[in-house]
């Protein structure tokens, strides 16, 4: 018997479809990224700048993509885990771009 209320079917279909949309987005985003550090990095002199905007942001977007998708089969609240992966890809990006344009 498990003590947890029962969510309703609803709720569900709604976190399921944000995120659905999140996933996707971050997908995107995560391609975006990746391409658009060959856009302030013309130069290639700031290496560590370079490799933290070209691999950490793909990272989190996979962390959060499965996340979401093993929270989804859980039946817990999904759309945190792409949400967050969203923030903390851009976070990593700009602080990427901020060591390789300096």
């Amino acid at each position: 018997m498990s003590t947890e209320p029962a969510k309703p079917e609803s709720a569900h279909l709604v976190d399921l479809v944000v995120t659905v949309l999140l996933i996707l987005g971050s997908i995107g985003l995560a391609i975006a990224l990746f391409f658009g550090v060959f856009l302030w990095d013309t130069t290639g002199s700031h290496a560590f700048g370079f490799f933290l905007g070209v691999f950490v942001p793909p990272v989190l977007t996979v962390i959060g993509v499965i996340g979401g998708i093993v929270a989804l089969r859980r039946r817990r609240l999904a759309f945190i885990y792409p949400l967050a992966g969203i923030v903390l890809s851009l976070i990593a990006w700009w602080i990427a771009a901020a060591l390789a344009t300096s």
